[in-house]
């Protein structure tokens, strides 16, 4: 016999079979209603109220949740109610399924918030003479899960934590396997998360709530391995010469981000023990360098990475200054020196979905490319150098405050630079938007020759452009022209079947086009086509963060990517050399 559902105010009416779910039933009809404990009755938050129809008894969980939100007793938990009559419903706002956003500009995207650290609050039962069950089946008992994990060291102080709250207690869990951490009375509002970009040059690290998806603050500061080289491979070469010279670089690194979580959360007043999870994306490199893995195979052909897919690591053990009941999750490495940087700018722009053919381009110092050709998947990387960061430029500077990131000419050049503060140096974006000028202008052939005698040009009294700069641009700019012709023709896909470009990278929407492909950086496309998504690193480890299913499909697309060496390549010297001129 089937019973009638109405779903006021929607006005939507579904039929159900006796016992069927009622959480499945408003599931099935595209309402989004949350099931973040994954319909084990212990997180409150699918909640219904039931405007007509049968009540059946409060179960103790509902009981406990209704009297903790002050909610009438004609609220029921959707997971637990079984269909049993017609019945009509209201769904409140805080029970639809919330979403969190992950790009905000060029393309908008967002995820269901479904973080891998959950928390849960509970009223337990005490041992009674009559049954003195143990504290852990007590525990276990809501959570209706029989392998689910605590480790010894919770159980050790779990007695302590009964007794002292009177046996209300929040339990922190992880991916619904594992109880990190068993706390005293509600601390449901204190769940945090840290994701970062970890960038050859620069490391962005972005806190965030765990239980709303928001960004409560982002850090960024300069990796303070540069100065072992402003690129891998000087890096790599460092570490390679003394084993003490590869801790001496984990080393660096690790007290970089402490350092950074330890401002961040002083400034925002959290308490350490209250961040659960890090999720960091970072080139194969850095990756390895992260967690003081060896290097030496990075240094040779084939140039094969020691981990792809890695599971959460211990945040004790990695030496992370947050819970010592953390977790460190790193976005897997696809094959040689496209990194977890591109895994997770892949899940940033959703593009396993996207039907058609399309480019992702990653403008950092080591210039990754991933095409996408129908459900295919290729990937290449090729070594465009730190110019477009400003490193190694007579004048470079990052982009932050007083950099030039933008010029133009009329009968005058402009320029302008980061918060209008005065001009102290030219970031990536402004030195394409120069060299692309002094071309039009005649001052610099498009060979890369700078025409007069001091080999140096003035854009401000105490700024200045030089040959080196010039050829610095010419080699990064031939960099990822040789990589985008290459992959392309490999893959036999032609410019005009490219259906999108996305374009990756610190320069965010301040990349004039217009310029670049003046200078041959970008193809010569329709510009509806390019579609600037700015750091998708960090957007995507903010994802892996933020879903537990971004994890699984991430791990799943990196086994299936191909890849392709372009230096191997017999025509890639013919291809790189003529790349070289500006056009």
């Amino acid at each position: 016999m089937a019973f009638r559902i109405n779903i006021i105010p929607q006005n939507i009416t579904i039929t159900a079979q006796k016992n069927e779910l009622l959480v499945d039933k408003i599931q099935e009809t595209g309402i989004n209603l949350s099931v973040y404990c994954n319909k084990k009755g212990l997180c409150g938050k699918c909640l219904v109220e039931i405007v007509d129809g049968e009540l059946p008894p409060l179960e103790e969980r509902e009981e406990f949740l209704l009297e903790q939100k002050n909610l009438e007793k004609n609220y029921r938990l959707a997971c637990l109610y079984k269909i049993r009559g017609d019945i009509s419903i209201k769904i409140p706002e805080e029970s639809i399924l919330q979403e969190a956003f992950i790009l905000k500009t060029g393309i908008r995207s967002s995820i269901p918030l479904d973080p891998a650290v959950k928390k849960y609050h509970f009223r337990l039962k005490k041992p009674e003479i009559s049954s003195p069950a143990s504290l852990l089946e007590i525990l276990k008992l809501h959570f209706k899960e029989k392998n689910l994990n605590i480790p010894l060291d919770q159980l050790k102080d779990l007695g302590k934590i009964l007794e002292k709250s009177k046996y209300h207690v929040t339990a922190v869990v992880h991916k619904n396997k594992e109880i990190l951490s068993i706390e005293p009375l509600n601390t449901l509002g204190q769940n945090f998360g840290i994701c970062i970009d970890i960038g050859t040059t620069t490391l962005v690290m972005e806190l965030l709530d765990l239980n709303t998806g928001k960004t409560i603050d982002i850090l960024t500061e300069i990796n303070s391995q540069v100065k072992y080289g402003a690129d891998v491979i000087s890096r790599i070469s460092y570490a390679l010469s003394d084993r003490k010279n590869q801790d001496e670089l984990r080393d660096l690194i690790l007290q970089t981000l402490n350092r950074m979580i330890v401002r961040l959360l002083k400034k925002n007043q959290i308490d350490p023990s209250f961040v659960y999870e890090i999720v960091a994306a970072g080139n194969t490199s850095m990756n390895h360098f992260l967690l003081g893995m060896p290097v030496n195979t990075l240094a040779a052909a084939p140039y094969s990475a020691v981990f792809s897919c890695l599971p959460e690591l211990s945040s004790h053990t990695q030496e992370f200054k947050i819970s010592k009941f953390g977790k460190i999750y790193i976005a897997p490495n696809i094959k040689s020196f496209v990194g977890g940087d591109i895994s997770a700018g892949l899940v940033a722009v959703d593009l396993e979905n996207k039907k058609g053919n399309f480019l992702f381009i990653d403008l950092g110092t080591n210039g990754e490319i991933v095409l996408k050709k129908g459900k295919k998947f290729i990937a290449t990387s090729t070594a465009a150098g730190p110019a477009f960061e400003g490193m190694n430029i007579s004048c470079g500077k990052l982009a932050l405050p007083g950099a030039i990131y933008k010029a133009e000419y009329t009968d005058k050049l402009k320029t302008f630079t980061i918060e209008n503060k005065p001009a102290s140096g030219i970031c990536g974006t402004g030195l394409i938007d120069l060299i692309s000028i002094f071309l039009e202008k005649g001052e610099i052939l498009s060979k890369g020759t700078i025409q007069n005698n001091t080999k140096r040009i003035a854009v401000t009294s105490s700024i200045y452009i030089t040959q080196k700069d010039v050829r610095e641009v010419q080699l990064a700019v031939a960099a990822i022209k040789t990589g985008i012709k290459m992959i392309l023709k490999e893959n036999q896909v032609t410019l005009e079947e490219i259906d999108g470009i996305f374009i990756a990278g610190a320069f965010g929407n301040y990349l004039n086009i217009k310029n670049s492909k003046k200078i041959g950086l970008l193809p010569k496309i329709n510009e509806e086509k390019i579609i600037f998504i700015g750091n998708s690193s960090l957007a995507g480890a903010r994802a892996l963060l933020l879903s537990s299913q971004a994890r699984k499909k991430i791990e799943s697309l990196v086994k299936k990517i191909q890849f392709i060496s372009l230096a191997t390549k017999p025509s890639f010297q013919k291809y790189f050399i003529n790349a070289l001129e500006f056009q």
